[in-house]
């Protein structure tokens, strides 16, 4: 199914409804009738082809996360929860875990993660560098920035468990903004090819 082409104020609309707000609530923000709002979601509930407002939150949702609706939701879960690649969202500018994948779980030995800040998670971490620069400040300046940081095949000492130990790691750090565009988070990727050394 192709995305639905919307008006802007369906848009307008849209947002108020993805953010669980009632008809009466999105009438007063955007300064017209609840009934006109009534009559935007039943042509949202078209467009869209889902028969409620439940059904509209997560099509709209998987449109916003993929850029399709042709995207099969139960893909949705598999690109973070279910991917390989082990992966992580810090938040804030103390970058505490917010949610980690299983692959990134098994990676780190099952290490407590979540809530913890990643000075506090990875404190062997400290003072290790990545072409004369730590680990700690590229984050933080991917955060600053809002640039991406990507770090081939570093050398990185961590414990998976069993103790401190040297692996080679691709990562990739994507600054993560709000709805306003200020980076309020960074997502990890991170790839070990150490084996493929050889």
């Amino acid at each position: 199914m192709d995305s639905p082409r919307l008006t802007p104020r369906e848009r307008d609309v849209l947002a108020g409804v993805l953010a669980g707000k009632e008809n009466r609530v999105i009438a007063d923000e955007l300064g017209v009738s609840e009934q006109s709002v009534k009559e935007h979601v039943s042509a949202l509930l078209d467009k869209f082809n889902v028969n409620n407002r439940a059904g509209l939150t997560e099509a709209a949702l998987r449109l916003e996360f993929t850029g399709s609706l042709a995207v099969d939701r139960n893909w949705v879960k598999q690109f973070f929860l279910g991917s390989e690649i082990p992966m992580s969202v810090l938040r804030g500018p103390d970058f505490r875990y917010e949610t980690v994948n299983e692959s990134f779980r098994r990676a780190v030995g099952d290490r407590p993660i979540i809530g913890r800040t990643m000075r506090e998670a990875f404190p062997e971490m400290q003072g290790q560098s990545y072409a004369g620069r730590g680990l700690y400040e590229i984050i933080e300046q991917v955060y600053a920035t809002g640039q991406s940081a990507v770090l081939r095949e570093s050398e990185m000492r961590f414990d998976r468990g069993n103790g401190p130990e040297s692996r080679r790691v691709t990562l990739v750090l994507q600054p993560l903004r709000d709805d306003g565009g200020k980076v309020n988070g960074v997502i990890s990727f991170a790839v070990d090819v150490t084996e493929a050394d050889g």
